[in-house]
């Protein structure tokens, strides 16, 4: 289906507002946008990341997309539902669940504390074994 203007604007606003930093040699996006995080987070994810991470927030309400590149999964064995978005969930006391590639959270809390806990939660799981 075509793309109406709201989504699409509302990809163009987090790909300007995304903060890309690097863990390892993975790049991660984070942004937020209030509509169409989970088409942002793919916007994202096509742009480049590995790692997408785009929250939205409507009063206390928070709700967060996480998106990932096949690769990033298959080399690091990264599940983003059962080891980013449902620790996530619990401590923004919501929910949080979803597939390898494909994620998303729903709780209480403010959106730049989500972010840092979520990168958080991907630098623990993307320490280096030894």
């Amino acid at each position: 289906l075509p793309m109406d203007a709201s989504e699409r604007i509302a990809r163009l606003k987090a790909s300007k507002r995304a903060k890309l930093l690097k863990i390892n040699n993975w790049v991660i996006a984070l942004s937020h946008v209030s509509a169409y995080q989970a088409s942002a987070a793919r916007g994202l994810i096509s742009l480049g990341a590995h790692v997408a991470v785009v929250a939205g927030q409507r009063n206390e309400s928070i709700q967060i997309s996480m998106r990932a590149s096949r690769d990033f999964h298959e080399k690091t064995g990264v599940h983003l539902g059962r080891d980013v978005a449902k620790p996530l969930g619990e401590y923004l006391k919501g929910m949080g669940g979803g597939h390898s590639v494909s994620a998303g959270v729903n709780g209480v809390g403010d959106v730049e504390a989500s972010l840092k806990r979520c990168v958080r939660l991907l630098k623990d799981r993307l320490k280096p074994t030894l």
